[in-house]
């Protein structure tokens, strides 16, 4: 079976919010199968940064990126995430 790897864009609540801390409560909440392998901070306007995830995951997992995005837009202090790419890995 193959991975796929899955770009998300974190869209934070405020400007005050603490991108670094939201990455750790991301990373705390997802399943021991998805693996972030890069983190990056894109700017959005008026010094908002969105958090841009690369995320390994398993491309049979059940639910697939609506499962990651459930779980991502549940955290607080995200307004909301969303795929924004996803390509294979394995043959």
């Amino acid at each position: 079976m193959a991975d796929v790897l899955v770009v998300l864009k974190v869209y934070p609540d405020s400007d005050e919010i603490n991108l670094d801390n939201l990455y750790g409560d991301i990373s705390n909440s997802l399943p021991k199968e998805y693996k972030i392998v890069k983190k990056e901070t894109e700017p959005i306007a008026f010094g908002l940064k969105a958090l841009i995830l690369y995320i390994q995951m398993p491309e049979q997992m059940e639910g697939g990126t609506d499962n990651l995005e459930e779980i991502v837009n549940n955290i607080q202090g995200v307004s909301h995430a969303e795929v924004v790419g996803i390509t294979r890995l394995g043959f």
